[in-house]
């Protein structure tokens, strides 16, 4: 996952450095969020949390040679839905970049439908391959949810690095070759997966059955989940219509802010969520319900103490991170304001975003996809709300900032309901310890913020090396302030934390 993320830092980069915040790299945001969104309901999303659970269930009976057949009926019903869904994205690609962003500038409009037709076969790709890794996980293979999304990332490094230094194209060429990078990067991540699937006992044929018990529970829990899924897919592309009517660079903008705090939350906590899944499952299907209230507990906790003191740094450092990262090319001074800015405004909910992964996987594991969809629906009318009233003061970052006070709304929600419908799951000492944690981190901003602002000093290696040591100060002095007020799972989570940096 780590890797995933260094890769995907330096895609963002490559973007930045040819195409700044400028139309083409609107129009790029525009057509890879439209298969994008799709791959959250046919791919890791909505098919993997109806499809883990009950996968997990057949394993647990013994019947490796059932449980096999059904994902292979799965994911062969999966390449034919999938095959005529990306056949129509590329014909209706006009029709639907115009329902989808109608502020869009007509020649940012015109590029868009260009490279939705070449990036949309992606959505083919990955969500056989999302498929795919829920089974290598569900079987402990947890590093090819990683090397995946890292062979996408390096598959548009080099379609945009290789053909300007080699053949010198730029400008509109080269975003041509960008959208093709995203196709070659799909395709890698399915044919990555074959070889790890035949090692677990996996041989690929083409079972085609619509009926069947695990097939029709299947169906059953996918609707719901689907739904749930795409009402909170709906938020992100009420953001991106909005932002169309803003001014050139918004999308672009709230695309990088947006993938800088999806790092941490990448590193630490969707690997989390991917993980708990099949755990959860695994405890409610036994009845452990002890050991998945501690897993709970833990994962929580874990998170919490890592990404607080992460939110932290990007409060207080957030626009050095844009400058030593995107500042160069074509990204100017204009570019790097407006993305500190929708960066800054989503860290305020980047706890929430974490601490949903925990949470949510608890109701998939008790069979539960209606309520995250329920709750997803008030969550999206809310949002959509905030959106168009901060976004008449504040643009961009009107659209970041409801989109954190949103992710906290459906936290406490799901909250409240778990602890309502899976009353032997334990929260015991759960919040006093996070509001501890906070506490601490408050207490680091306030000194850090004043210090900050009073170092001189420019350059891309001075910021480097002044954000190296702020880090590494506000790592140390957290998890010392934790120990000392003996703060519970801190001395799991600093083991864990530093055997992570080890490895890597």
């Amino acid at each position: 996952v780590f890797l995933s993320r260094i890769f995907g830092l330096l895609r963002d980069q490559v973007m930045a450095f040819f195409f700044g915040a400028g139309f083409l790299n609107d129009a790029f945001n525009v057509a890879y969020t439209i298969p994008n969104l799709l791959r959250r309901l046919f791919g890791e999303g909505a098919l993997s949390t109806a499809f883990v659970p009950i996968y997990n269930e057949i394993g647990s009976e013994g019947d490796r040679n059932k449980q096999f057949d059904f994902a292979l009926n799965v994911l062969s019903i999966l390449t034919l839905f999938l095959a005529v869904l990306t056949i129509l994205g590329i014909i209706f690609a006009k029709p639907l970049v115009a329902l989808l962003y109608p502020g869009l500038a007509p020649e940012t409009a015109l590029w868009a439908i260009k490279l939705t037709r070449i990036i949309f076969p992606y959505l083919f790709f990955i969500g056989l391959s999302s498929t795919m890794i829920a089974v290598l996980n569900s079987h402990d293979y947890f590093f090819m949810t990683g090397l995946s999304s890292a062979l996408l990332n390096i598959g548009m490094i080099l379609t945009v690095v290789v053909p300007h230094w080699i053949l010198g194209i730029e400008g509109e060429s080269l975003i041509v070759w960008a959208g093709w990078g995203v196709f070659l990067g799909g395709l890698l991540q399915t044919l990555v997966n074959f070889p790890y699937l035949k090692r677990i006992g996996y041989r690929i044929k083409l079972i085609i059955k619509f009926t069947g018990t695990a097939i029709a529970m299947m169906w059953k829990r996918l609707i719901p989940s689907m739904v749930g899924i795409g009402i909170r897919e709906i938020n992100l592309i009420a953001d991106s219509i909005m932002a169309s009517f803003l001014p050139i660079g918004s999308i672009t903008a709230l695309g990088f802010g947006n993938r800088l705090m999806q790092l941490p939350l990448g590193i630490f906590a969707i690997s989390t969520g991917t993980a708990v899944l099949p755990l959860y499952s695994r405890c409610v299907s036994q009845a452990k319900y002890e050991e998945l209230s501690e897993s709970v507990r833990f994962s929580t906790v874990s998170l919490a103490y890592m990404i607080l003191p992460v939110t932290t740094m990007i409060m207080a450092l957030g626009g050095d991170f844009v400058e030593i990262l995107f500042r160069q090319g074509q990204f100017d001074s204009r570019a790097s304001l407006m993305t500190t800015q929708a960066l800054l405004f989503y860290s305020i909910g980047l706890i929430f975003y974490s601490l949903n992964q925990t949470i949510t996987p608890l109701f998939y594991a008790n069979k539960d996809t209606k309520t995250p969809m329920y709750i997803a629906a008030v969550i999206v009318g809310l949002n959509i709300t905030l959106n168009f009233i901060l976004m008449q003061f504040i643009q961009h970052r009107g659209l970041a900032l409801s989109t954190s006070i949103t992710a906290m709304i459906n936290y406490f929600l799901l909250l409240y309901l778990i602890r309502k419908k899976m009353p032997r799951v334990s929260f015991h000492k759960l919040f006093p310890n996070i509001a501890k944690a906070l506490v601490i981190c408050i207490v680091i901003y306030i000194p850090m913020y004043f210090v900050n602002t009073h170092i001189m000093g420019t350059g891309r290696v001075f910021l480097i090396i002044k954000d190296a040591i702020f880090s590494i100060v506000v790592f140390t002095v957290f998890f010392i302030l934790a120990s000392l007020l003996k703060i519970e799972y801190i001395n799991q989570v600093r083991d864990q934390l530093w055997s992570k940096l080890l490895r890597k």
